[in-house]
């Protein structure tokens, strides 16, 4: 697996702050931003609240005081300069999934990436690319402080307007999926009997306890899962936050990001189906017809659904858990009212 399917880094130094910094160019994609020119976008990274609902509101590492971080949405080809102020008490990074972008700017200290200092400040510019569906999020380690690195607020959409868009659609819709209030559990949600017939439970959990004690008697520490309280899309717990509003026959392109740190995300919506046109922002060859979006950790889909199904519908996750832990959102009808039905 990859540095991005991870989403970690190793350590180095911090940067100095407040002057604006050199960028290697690279393939002419990268350049000096001077300290005059003004910037197309700043990003401040620091410690916000975040209202999933009226009784659930939660602190987290956010953009701009925010979940999800501001949509930017840059031209293939134009070259872009960004601020990032680093308001938090420790090091960050600030990397651009999905983009061909030099070290200097790509956000990943493995890389090469300089750091952005606690309160300190950096410059960077830099022509993105490829088009499609990207984003932006935090490069620093976790380990066992869950509320560092991805588990954190830090995720952000980004949108590269290609050079031709073809357009075929109505309009666009940004999702972000995130579950907050991470922390360590035991078990999960795979059966014990995932991989076994259900006769060698038994023999596997005798032998899981005898495994755990001899590895208890070496001093090692009992394996441990992440589980979440909490869960949203773009920042609302399902039935708390505004719903997509739609006409009947309108042809809406959903953008989903998967801003998960550790969990695969499944999305449905009754009575339609997502016909997909671009993964992890590259258009597919051949678009598909399906029921349900699978994603994985930091995995974008691009779909667009055709409104043929009136009425107030749940767009949500195919767990029943989670969704009713918030993972969903409502799709409503115009002239169409009434309690969001999910099939």
């Amino acid at each position: 697996m990859n540095r991005r399917a991870f989403l970690e880094l190793g350590g180095l130094a911090a940067l100095a702050a407040h002057l604006p910094v050199p960028v290697r160019a690279e393939a002419g994609r990268a350049a000096v931003a001077p300290a005059a020119e003004p910037a197309d976008y700043t990003i401040r990274i620091g410690t916000g609240l975040v209202e999933l609902a009226p009784d659930r509101i939660v602190s987290a590492t956010t953009y701009n005081g925010q979940f999800l971080g501001p949509l930017l949405r840059f031209e293939e080809g134009r070259r872009v300069v960004i601020d990032i102020h680093n308001d938090s008490d420790t090091p960050e990074q600030l990397h651009w999934h999905g983009q061909f972008v030099p070290d200097d700017v790509d956000g990943a200290a493995e890389e090469g990436t300089p750091y952005i200092p606690a309160h300190g400040t950096r410059r960077i510019a830099f022509v993105p690319g490829p088009a499609g569906f990207r984003f932006y999020h935090t490069h620093v380690r976790a380990g066992g402080d869950l509320h560092r690195g991805q588990y954190s607020g830090q995720v952000g959409p980004v949108y590269i307007e290609p050079v031709r868009n073809p357009g075929a659609y109505d309009r666009e819709v940004f999702l972000v999926l995130k579950e907050f209030e991470p922390l360590f559990t035991r078990g999960g949600d795979v059966p014990m009997d995932f991989l076994a017939p259900a006769g060698r439970v038994a023999a596997l959990e005798e032998a899981g306890e005898a495994a755990m004690r001899a590895s208890l008697a070496r001093g090692m520490p009992r394996g441990y899962e992440v589980g979440y309280r909490l869960f949203s899309i773009n920042g609302r717990m399902l039935g708390h936050g505004d719903p997509i509003r739609v006409k009947e026959g309108e042809r809406v392109l959903l953008h989903v990001l998967n801003g998960s740190a550790t969990e695969i995300r499944s999305l449905a919506l009754p009575g339609h189906t997502f016909r997909v046109v671009a993964l992890d922002g590259n258009p597919v060859p051949g678009p598909r017809e399906v029921p349900v979006l699978w994603l994985g950790t930091a995995e974008r889909v691009s779909a667009i659904v055709e409104m043929t199904h009136p009425g107030v519908w749940v767009l949500g996750d195919l767990d029943d858990d989670d969704r009713s832990r918030g993972m969903g959102v409502v799709v409503e009808y115009a002239g169409r009212t009434g309690k969001p039905q999910w099939a």
